[in-house]
């Protein structure tokens, strides 16, 4: 397990999305880190995807997009990437985050780790609350929002929504 001074959180530029599609490759599903978007697989709809996704969430959660990425690095490695997107809807500041991890980062803190620096840069951020969702049987997940802090309420569609109040 690593300590929490162990993960940072390193904004997204070109050389480090290059390195996040390298780590994704090799360490993760595709469907874990992008939409399926061409088909399965890293296929070039998805790796352009993938790129303008990052470069769009490089403006901030105050820019076009309302969105921000960030990737995580333990021990000076990259291992995956979280993000927060300002939901213009809410009526509170609320951000929605998502995150994944290589397969070799997992189960070893990483993630909690991760998930505590972004909530104090949503608090940073000015916001209240900070929402995710992810599916039913995804148990790791639900026990890192459940440690977050996060309210788990189960869907009827096979998802469990998380509501981190800040």
């Amino acid at each position: 397990m690593n300590s929490w001074a162990d993960v940072v959180l390193v904004d997204v530029d070109d050389e480090v999305a290059d390195q996040l599609l390298e780590l994704a490759k090799r360490d993760a599903s595709p469907d874990e880190v992008a939409p399926p978007v061409g088909g399965p697989g890293w296929n070039l709809e998805r790796t352009a995807w993938f790129f303008s996704y990052h470069h769009a969430a490089a403006a901030g959660l105050d820019g076009p997009a309302a969105e921000k990425s960030w990737a995580v690095y333990c021990c000076g490695r990259i291992a995956g990437s979280v993000r927060l997107k300002r939901d213009t809807e809410a009526d509170i500041p609320t951000a929605e985050t998502g995150i994944w991890l290589g397969r070799s980062f997992r189960s070893r803190g990483v993630g909690g780790a991760a998930l505590r620096l972004l909530l104090a840069e949503a608090r940073r951020a000015g916001m209240a609350r900070v929402t995710a969702r992810t599916l039913a049987g995804n148990g790791g997940a639900q026990r890192l929002l459940a440690a977050a802090g996060a309210a788990l309420t189960h869907d009827d569609d096979g998802t469990v929504f998380a509501v981190v109040e800040l």
